[in-house]
């Protein structure tokens, strides 16, 4: 018989209801209770998706004695202290992307865990998909020989903006390196590996808040890739993965509609596609219980090394570019 794990959301903001919408498709999963520093605020979004229990503080939902797994959706600052408040509640941590601000807090948080024998995973959706598991098979096989160069993109145009707001505030850990350009740069390392050499240059707001951001990088064996994430540019989300015979392209419109393009040299283009019946958010989620139910600490498919490794490459980047999060 399935087991049933009980989650508790922390901080209902606009990525956990896009959680909380996948994860209550799942039968193994039942969303027990949410926390909220505002109990008004947790009582409505407790309300709105049939929640049995909301709390008005983050210590009270990581203190509920029924709640096995806790989903981290605050922002980025405060992961690494939400992140340990719920471990050491011996709660399992799902915690969203960016995992921590730099590669300290990141190791402070996996340090915890596994001191306290808890499981923790970042919540960085790309490796659990099908369309990027078919990629890496295809890589992998040889059919489009050697990768040779990696160009991947993450933009989007909402101006004007409020200047104010999270997207834009120090304090909250604004800017397009941490809220969107991690993931061409997490293409870039699964695909290629370590990188030799990175440069990075970042368009800067008067208040140094990276509104874009362009990276290049060099590999062993010649292989190259460039990045490039902006909250000024309408360009949507996409990968392409230059080969010796050809080419393979990623693209999503959400986590939940996705295709990829295989380009070989003589042949018609094959496309594939997935939809919400076998992507998105919630497979995070269905491999953070599969890891629980096999008693493991850490993820196969998103470990602590590829959080480690895509932190501190993020940390590099911000240094080349002279990105600050006033820390």
């Amino acid at each position: 018989m399935t087991r049933t794990y009980n989650w508790g959301i922390l901080a209902p903001g606009n990525i956990a209801s896009k959680f909380v919408a996948e994860l209550q498709e799942i039968k193994s999963a039942k969303v027990l209770a949410v926390g909220s520093r505002d109990l008004a605020r947790a009582k409505e979004f407790a309300d709105a998706r049939q929640i049995e229990r909301c709390y008005g503080s983050y210590e009270e939902l990581a203190a509920d004695p029924d709640l096995d797994i806790i989903y981290i959706g605050s922002p980025h600052p405060f992961h690494v202290a939400h992140t340990k408040l719920c471990l050491q509640h011996k709660k399992a941590v799902l915690c969203e992307k960016a995992f921590g601000m730099n590669v300290r807090e990141v190791k402070d948080m996996i340090e915890t865990a596994q001191r306290e024998k808890v499981f923790l995973m970042e919540a960085f959706m790309t490796p659990h998909q099908p369309s990027y598991r078919e990629a890496r098979k295809i890589l992998d096989s040889g059919l489009l020989g050697g990768i040779k160069h990696l160009h991947g993109w993450f933009g989007f145009n909402k101006s004007p903006y409020d200047m104010n707001g999270r997207l834009f505030n120090p304090a909250l850990g604004g800017g397009a390196l941490l809220d969107i350009g991690l993931y061409p740069l997490f293409d870039a390392l699964w695909f290629l590996g370590q990188p030799r050499k990175v440069e990075a240059f970042a368009d800067l707001t008067p208040q140094k808040i990276d509104q874009s951001v362009s990276v290049s990088m060099q590999f062993d064996g010649g292989k190259t890739a460039s990045l490039f994430a902006s909250f000024m540019s309408s360009v949507g989300v996409g990968t392409d993965i230059f080969c010796e015979k050809g080419a393979l392209r990623l693209r999503r419109s959400s986590a939940l509609h996705q295709t990829m393009e295989i380009l070989l040299q003589g042949e018609d283009i094959r496309t594939f596609e997935w939809n919400e019946a076998t992507c998105g958010l919630k497979l995070e989620a269905i491999e953070a219980m599969k890891c629980m139910t096999e008693n493991r600490l850490e993820s196969i498919v998103m470990s602590h090394q590829n959080s480690l490794q895509l932190a501190e490459n993020l940390d590099l980047i911000r240094k080349k570019s002279g990105i600050s999060y006033h820390l």
